[in-house]
C-alpha cells in the first residue's frame, strides 16, 4: 500500500468533514497567537537589549555615594577601554523670584561613551555638533527647567556663589535611562564648575558614576576583575538600563501571555476532541482494512499522514496570522515598544509550528494510538481496545512541552503555571464530579420520566463520552469567563490604580510654619484634596543593635560572594526619608503585625515591606535611626505594603508621631489640580521661593496612555483565544454527534416522536451545560483571584454578576448547539442513520 498516497486521497476526500475542519482551525489559531505575541517579545527584547548601552551612556559603570577610585580607571585605560566620570545630585535652583527643583548632572571630557546627548542652541534651532560636556562656565538645561525660571538659551543662570550661562537646550540624553517617571528636569554642567562649588564635599548627597566602554569580551573580563573591588558601591549594566519601559511591556506581556496561554490550551483541548471524533468515525475503516492484510503499523502511519498534511498548511497560515497580528500589535501598542523595532527573528515563528504540531501530534495522536487495538472481528461485533497507556503518556507529554514552549514565547513561568494549574485542576474535578454524578444517576434513572429518562439515559449510557464532553465544556467555559470577564477586570483594576482625581502636582521643602497659609492657597485653587505631610531625613544605624545587614541580595545582584548576611556600607551612607502619622495610610495594605492607635505615645515604627525583607525586619524588632546628632530607637510593630503606582506619598518608614519629638522636618504635598488652576501654583511659589514645585501631570497622562494601548493590544489577542474556546464548545458537542444519531434512529424506529427526542436531547445537554457552567463559574473566580493577586498584585474580587451571567450563556450555548444538532438527526431516515451507523 503507497501510504502517502493513500493519505492524500483520504484527506482530500474527509477535507470538510466536521473534525477535520476543527482541527485545522484550531491549529491555525494556536500557531498564530504563539507567533504574534512570541514574535513580538522577541523584537522588542532584542530592542531593548541593543538600546541598553545607549540608555547607560556605556557598557558597564560603577555608582556609589563615594567618588570610584581612580585605580579603576587606570585599569581600564590599561585594557583599552573608554572612561568618564559624572556626578548627580537634587538641588533647587532660583532665578530672581523663581525657584524650581532640577537633577544637576556633573560631567567630564569623554561624555557620553554611548549614544549622542542632542542639544539645540535655540528652540527648534539646529543641532550643536559633537555635544558632550559643556565648557567651562556653560550648561545644558532641560526645556522644563527654562520655562520654571522664566529663562532662554544665552540667559545667565544663577548657580552656587556665581552664574552659568545656558548654551544650549536638552532635546535627548543618552543615559537618562528611559524612565517614565523622571519628575525633575535636568542641568547638565561641566564638573569644575561643580567643584568649585563646594557641593561635592564630605557629607554631600551626591550619586557619582564611572562609566566604561569598549568590545564586549574585553568588558566582561574588566566586569570580573572589578567584581571583588566594588566594596560598599555597585555595579550598573545594560539590565538597569529602560526601566520604566521594561515594567511597562512586562506588564503587558503578562496580559499578553495569558490570552496566549488560554488560547494554546484550548486549541489543545479542541484539537483532542475533534481528534478523538476523527478516530471514533474511522474504527470500522480500520477493520476492513486489517481484514483485507494492511499491517497495523500502516494503518497508523497513513492516519499520521494525514494529520501532517493537515498541519503543513494549517502551520504555514498560523504564522502568517500571527505575523500580520504582531504588525498589528505593535501598531496599537505605539510608543510602550521602542521606536524602532529590529526585524523578527526565525526562533519565535519556528515556535509557533513548534506548538502546532505539538498540538496535532500530542493531543491528536492518542485518540489514533487506539486504533492499533481495533480486530479484525469489529466487522462483525462492536468490540473495540480501552485506551491504552502509551496514550496517556502522549496525553501528558503533549501538555508538559505545550507548558514549556509557552513559558518560553511569554517568559512568565509563574503566570503560566497558575493558569493552567487551575484550569487542570478544572479538569480533573470536571471528570470526577461528572463520573460520580453518571454512577448516581443509573441508580436513579428508573425513577424518572419521559424526556428525563430518556436524555438522562444517554448520559449514562456514553459515560465516558459524556465524562469527556464535560471537561471540554468546563475548560472552554472557563477560560472564555476567564476572558470574557477576569480580564477586562484586571484591566479595570490597573486603570484604577490612577482614578481621575490622582495627584498631578508635589510641592516639597515647605516649612512647619507654612503648613496652614500653603494649604488654604491650595485649597483656594481647587486642590479639594490636598494634604501635608512631614518628611524627615536620617540614616538607619543599628537593627536590634547591630549595624545594619542586607539580606536581600543574590550573588546576581551582589558584587561580591554573599554570606549570611553582608554589610551594606552603601545603604548606611544613604539617606533614609522616613514621616510618620497617626492613621494608617492610604493606599497600603498591611501585612504583618498591628497598626499603633491615635492616642499611642510609645516609639513604634512601621515598615514596607520591600524595605522589611532587605534588612530581615520584623515585628518586634528595633531600628536606630539617626537624624543629625540624635539617635532614636523605635520597635516596629507592623509591616505594610504600599502601592507605589498611586502617585501619592510612600515611605519604607513610618514612625508614632507622638515618639519623634523635635525632630527637624520640612513638609511635602501631593495633590490634584482640575486643569487650567496651574498658573496660580507660579503666583504661589514666587510668593514664598523655599517651596519647589514638581509637576506629574503628563507623565500620569503618559502612563494613561500606556494602560489604554495595553488594553487595546490585549483585546486584539483575546480575539484568537475567544476563538478557540468557541472551537472547544463546538468540537465537545460533536463528540458524541454519531452516537446521538443512531440513538435516535433506533428510538424513532420503536415509536419515539420527533418532540420526545428533541426534549430528550434538551434535557441531556442541558444537564451537561448547567454543571459545566456551576464548574467554570467557580473554577473562573478561584483561578481569576489567584492571578491577579499573585502575578498581577491587582486586588481584584471575583466579579459574580459577570461570571454568572457568562455561566447562563454558557447553558444557553449548550442548549442551543443541542437543539441545532437534533434538527438534522431528526431530519435524517431512521433507515439511512443505521445503516450509517
Amino acid at each position: 500500500m503507497n501510504l502517502l498516497r493513500h493519505a492524500w486521497r483520504a484527506l482530500r476526500r474527509e477535507a470538510l468533514a466536521g473534525d477535520l475542519l476543527t482541527v485545522f482551525a484550531a491549529l491555525v489559531l494556536g500557531v498564530a497567537v504563539m507567533t504574534a505575541v512570541g514574535t513580538l517579545v522577541n523584537r522588542v527584547n532584542l530592542a531593548l537589549t541593543g538600546s541598553a548601552a545607549e540608555m547607560l551612556g556605556g557598557d558597564l559603570g560603577v555608582a556609589g555615594r563615594d567618588d570610584p577610585p581612580a585605580a579603576f580607571a587606570d585599569e581600564a585605560q590599561r585594557r583599552g577601554l573608554a572612561h568618564t566620570r559624572l556626578a548627580s545630585f537634587g538641588s533647587v535652583l532660583f532665578q530672581g523670584d523663581a525657584s524650581q527643583m532640577a537633577s544637576i548632572k556633573a560631567v567630564e571630557a569623554g561624555y557620553p561613551l554611548r549614544g549622542a546627548l542632542r542639544v539645540r542652541a535655540t528652540p527648534g534651532g539646529a543641532l550643536i555638533a559633537d555635544a558632550g560636556m559643556p565648557a567651562k562656565g556653560q550648561a545644558y538645561a532641560d526645556p522644563r527647567l527654562l520655562q520654571a525660571l522664566g529663562l532662554k538659551a544665552g540667559n545667565d543662570l544663577e548657580f552656587g556663589a556665581g552664574t552659568l550661562r545656558i548654551a544650549g537646550i536638552i532635546e535627548s540624553e543618552p543615559d537618562a535611562g528611559g524612565d517614565l517617571l523622571t519628575l525633575s528636569p535636568t542641568l547638565l554642567v561641566n564638573r569644575a564648575d561643580v567643584e568649585g562649588t563646594g557641593l561635592l564635599g564630605p557629607g554631600s548627597r551626591i550619586n557619582y558614576r564611572l562609566m566604561f566602554a569598549g568590545p564586549a569580551t574585553d568588558i566582561a573580563a574588566f566586569r570580573q576583575w572589578l567584581l571583588p573591588q566594588v566594596k560598599g558601591m555597585r555595579l550598573l549594566s545594560v539590565n538597569d538600563t529602560q526601566r520604566g519601559v521594561r515594567q511597562a511591556f512586562d506588564l503587558a506581556g503578562r496580559f499578553l501571555g495569558l490570552s496566549a496561554l488560554l488560547a494554546v490550551l484550548l486549541a489543545g483541548v479542541a484539537t483532542a476532541l475533534a481528534a478523538n471524533r476523527f478516530a471514533l468515525r474511522r474504527i470500522d475503516q480500520v477493520a476492513i482494512l486489517r481484514c483485507l492484510g494492511a499491517r497495523q503499523r500502516d494503518i497508523l502511519a497513513g492516519l499520521a499522514l494525514q494529520l501532517l498534511m493537515l498541519a503543513v498548511p494549517a502551520c504555514a497560515i498560523g504564522i502568517g496570522l500571527g505575523m500580520a497580528a504582531q504588525e498589528g500589535l505593535v501598531q496599537v501598542l505605539g510608543s510602550l515598544v521602542p521606536q524602532r523595532l529590529p526585524l523578527p527573528e526565525a526562533m519565535p515563528a519556528l515556535t509557533g509550528a513548534g506548538i502546532g504540531l505539538l498540538l496535532l501530534f500530542g493531543f491528536g495522536l492518542p485518540p489514533l494510538l487506539r486504533l492499533r487495538g481495533v480486530p479484525p472481528m469489529r466487522v462483525l461485533n462492536r468490540s473495540f481496545a480501552a485506551l491504552p497507556p502509551a496514550s496517556l503518556l502522549a496525553y501528558v507529554a503533549a501538555l508538559a512541552a505545550s507548558l514549556v514552549l509557552a513559558v518560553q514565547v511569554t517568559g512568565d513561568l509563574k503566570l503560566a503555571l497558575w493558569v493552567l494549574g487551575g484550569l487542570a485542576g478544572l479538569a480533573v474535578a470536571a471528570g470526577v464530579v461528572g463520573f460520580l454524578l453518571l454512577q448516581l444517576l443509573r441508580g436513579l434513572q428508573h425513577r424518572l420520566h419521559g424526556n428525563w429518562r430518556l436524555g438522562l439515559a444517554a448520559l449514562t449510557r456514553r459515560r465516558m463520552l459524556a465524562v469527556m464532553q464535560l471537561v471540554g465544556l468546563s475548560l472552554s467555559l472557563c477560560a472564555l469567563l476567564l476572558l470574557a470577564v477576569i480580564g477586562p477586570g484586571l484591566l479595570q483594576q490597573w486603570r484604577e490604580r490612577l482614578p481621575a482625581d490622582t495627584p498631578n502636582y508635589f510641592l516639597i521643602n515647605i516649612q512647619p510654619e507654612q503648613r496652614d497659609s500653603v494649604l488654604a492657597a491650595l485649597q483656594g485653587l481647587g486642590a479639594d484634596d490636598a494634604s501635608i505631610e512631614p518628611m524627615a531625613t536620617g540614616r538607619l544605624i543599628a537593627i536590634n543593635g547591630k549595624p545594619p545587614l542586607r539580606v536581600d541580595r543574590t550573588p546576581a545582584d551582589d558584587t561580591q560572594p554573599q554570606g549570611e548576611g553582608q554589610r551594606d556600607d552603601d545603604d548606611e551612607n544613604r539617606p533614609l526619608n522616613f514621616s510618620w502619622r497617626s492613621t494608617f495610610p492610604p493606599a497600603n495594605t498591611l501585612v504583618n503585625g498591628t497598626f499603633w492607635t491615635p492616642d499611642s505615645t510609645a516609639a513604634e515604627a512601621s515598615v514596607e515591606i520591600g524595605w522589611a525583607k532587605r534588612y530581615g525586619v520584623y515585628p518586634g524588632d528595633r531600628i536606630t535611626i539617626a537624624v543629625g546628632e540624635q539617635e532614636r530607637e523605635f520597635s516596629v510593630t507592623s509591616v505594610r505594603k504600599a502601592d507605589w503606582n498611586t502617585f501619592r506619598p510612600n515611605f519604607f518608614v513610618l514612625l508614632n508621631p507622638n515618639a519623634v519629638g523635635d525632630t527637624p522636618h520640612n513638609l511635602l504635598s501631593a495633590f490634584h489640580l482640575p486643569a487650567g488652576q496651574a498658573a496660580g501654583l507660579g503666583a504661589l511659589v514666587r510668593a514664598q521661593p523655599n517651596l519647589s514645585l514638581l509637576d506629574v501631570d503628563a507623565v500620569i497622562s503618559q502612563v494613561r496612555d500606556v494602560m489604554e494601548r495595553v488594553a487595546q493590544a490585549v483585546q486584539l489577542v483575546m480575539v484568537f483565544s475567544l476563538l478557540a474556546g468557541v472551537l472547544v464548545l463546538l468540537a465537545a458537542l460533536q463528540a458524541t454527534a454519531g452516537e446521538r444519531r443512531y440513538d435516535s434512529a433506533v428510538l424513532r424506529t420503536l415509536g419515539a416522536t420527533r418532540r420526545q427526542l428533541r426534549g430528550a436531547v434538551l434535557v441531556e445537554f442541558g444537564a451537561l451545560g448547567a454543571l459545566a457552567a456551576l464548574l467554570a463559574v467557580g473554577a473562573a473566580a478561584v483561578i481569576g483571584v489567584a492571578v491577579s493577586q499573585k502575578v498581577f498584585e491587582l486586588p481584584l474580587l471575583p466579579p459574580w454578576p459577570g461570571l454568572l451571567l457568562g455561566g447562563l450563556l454558557g447553558i444557553g450555548l449548550s442548549l442551543l448547539a443541542g437543539w441545532l444538532g437534533t434538527r438534522r438527526i431528526l431530519h435524517t431516515p431512521p433507515a439511512l442513520a443505521l445503516r450509517e451507523a
